[in-house]
């Protein structure tokens, strides 16, 4: 059964998104790779960036530590000796912790170059500092090395990337196209929790007639595969409230796909 919204389904921006994002991606990948040129190849890719870790983290790790050491002191019957000996004498912490995310880019497969990068984010890209920085960094050299980008914000929570200069009509999703022969101008298409899913144009190389994605298509294919319908629970409010008048507009919408015909 499809999903009740006309479009992006606000109720999987919850604990189901990890599993959304993963198949998404996926389904992108097999449109992609049906309508592309023979030279092209859309393929996923795994980025990985790596954190210090907090004050707090250090302290949390260094205090169990601190306690055995005591104990030893206190008490030296033989059970404790051996203890201590399974203790290694120095604890220290590995200074960095990964994090992972998963994205698409089209590659030219005779001249071994990326040619476009297509992001579908996730709450991770969008914090304050930390991950988000780290990917608005990564945006950034996306843009300025030249490479086209395609990047979806199907979540209403979390600190956007810019937009632009002047920022595009307020949304609750955003789907942004570079083309890299078009700098600085960027193509956006700003999305209503009420509107479909539109088509969006995928830029490869210049000279080559742009792919043309179906959002809707992929959407529905995850949708029905991953069986979200017995999963997401619709009678009460989504995880991220939506503003008014949209709330109201969504509670009778899902009013409605409850009645019986």
């Amino acid at each position: 059964m499809p999903s009740p919204f006309p479009g992006m389904d606000p109720y999987i921006e919850s604990w189901i998104w990890a599993d959304f994002h993963a198949n998404f991606i996926g389904a992108l990948r097999a449109q992609l790779n049906a309508k592309l040129p023979k030279r092209y190849i859309a393929n996923t890719e795994l980025f990985i960036w790596r954190e210090d870790p907090t004050d707090q983290d250090r302290m949390s790790l260094a205090g169990p530590d601190a306690f055995l050491a005591e104990r030893f002191e206190t008490d030296r019957n033989a059970a404790s000796a051996i203890a201590a000996t399974l203790t290694p004498p120095v604890t220290t912490v590995h200074k960095r912790k990964e994090s992972k995310h998963r994205y698409l880019r089209i590659v030219d497969s005779e001249e071994r170059r990326i040619v476009t990068v297509i992001e579908v984010l996730s709450p991770a890209n969008k914090t304050q500092s930390g991950n988000g920085e780290t990917y608005r960094q990564k945006r950034e050299e996306y843009i300025g090395s030249g490479l086209n980008l395609v990047e979806m914000d199907y979540l209403r929570a979390g600190i956007r990337p810019p937009l632009g200069d002047p920022a595009p009509p307020v949304a609750d999703f955003y789907v942004l196209v570079n083309r890299a022969s078009d700098r600085p101008r960027l193509g956006i298409w700003p999305i209503s929790v009420r509107n479909e899913l539109p088509p969006i144009p995928v830029p490869i190389d210049e000279g080559v007639p742009d792919l043309i994605l179906d959002l809707r298509i992929a959407f529905n294919r995850v949708y029905d595969e991953g069986r979200y319908e017995d999963q997401l629970d619709y009678s009460i409010p989504p995880h991220v409230p939506l503003r008014e008048p949209d709330a109201a507009w969504a509670r009778d919408l899902l009013v409605q796909r409850t009645i019986p015909t």
